[in-house]
């Protein structure tokens, strides 16, 4: 999720408490961490996120949204090569929570394959931002300064046009309809990638993960793959021997606060790809 802005540190670590969702009471998902003194995406006693080369597809195709309002005021998120000159990401990341508007999109950097050492295989400037209908992040609509309403996390999601055609592959979107994942109707591997903020230079994947479209509304998804700030709008992937597609995003860790304790990481929440599938196939068809 999006880091560097104090104070919306606690949004983008994805402190969620509102309606009362927790992930803890989803059957077989009891195991809990420890509390922690800040937010986290660790879902269990173990972070399963291991460190990523993005040498080769689908990793060089996953990237950084580093958005650049000036010297002082920087964030990022990770988005998803989806066509050669679209990305997918969260659409909180592309919001100004300090002057309650949308960035301009001279303003978002997409860099593909980022890497240690300034290394990095493609990067354009956006110029245009898709959203979808009704999402509203601002201030005023939120529960909490630092939280996103329930009911807009299915609509989190954003596609950027960039400015520059980006010679790599994309992944492709696959889109699941009431399903648990993996499972053996759909064998595979459930995998999330991403750009930590605690290791931002460097893609981390949590692999052999799960996911369940559709809950707990239509066109969202839970899921129990390991992340941290820095990973908001990164993809949850179905690996299939040398294939990859996004089946949806991540949006937002789920978390219990007690005073004197600290947060627990109960689940997450993310969007299914069947949310934007449509909006990304006329967005890459238009070029």
């Amino acid at each position: 999720m999006c880091n560097e802005r104090k104070k919306i540190a606690r949004v983008m670590a994805g402190a969620l408490v509102a309606a009362g969702i927790t992930i803890a009471a989803v059957p077989g998902w009891s195991q809990q961490p420890a509390p922690t003194p800040h937010p986290s995406g660790i879902l269990g006693a173990t972070d399963h996120r291991v460190p990523i080369a993005p040498d080769a597809w689908p990793w060089s195709s996953i990237g950084r949204i580093n958005v650049v309002q000036g010297p002082r005021h920087r964030s990022y998120c990770t988005g998803t090569l989806i066509g050669p000159r679209h990305v997918l990401t969260a659409a909180h990341c592309l919001f100004d929570t300090r002057l309650n508007t949308w960035v301009k999109p001279d303003q978002v950097h997409f860099v593909a394959g980022q890497a240690l050492s300034d290394k990095f295989k493609a990067h354009s400037i956006a110029v245009s931002i898709l959203t979808a209908p009704g999402f509203d992040f601002s201030v005023e609509q939120r529960p909490r300064y630092d939280q996103i309403r329930a009911d807009m996390i299915a609509r989190d999601w954003a596609i950027i046009t960039l400015q520059d055609a980006i010679n790599l592959k994309p992944i492709p979107l696959r889109s699941f309809h009431r399903a648990d994942l993996p499972n053996a109707g759909e064998t595979g591997e459930i995998a999330r990638a991403g750009y930590s903020a605690d290791r931002p230079f460097l893609l981390s994947i949590h692999r052999g993960c799960s996911a369940k479209i559709d809950v707990p509304r239509p066109q969202s998804l839970v899921h129990r793959c390991d992340s941290m700030p820095g990973d908001s709008g990164s993809p949850i992937l179905l690996l299939q021997g040398e294939t990859a597609s996004v089946i949806g995003i991540h949006i937002v860790s789920m978390q219990d606060f007690e005073p004197g304790v600290g947060y627990t990481a109960r689940g997450a929440r993310g969007v299914s790809a069947s949310a934007f599938e449509a909006a990304a196939s006329d967005s890459t068809r238009a070029r």
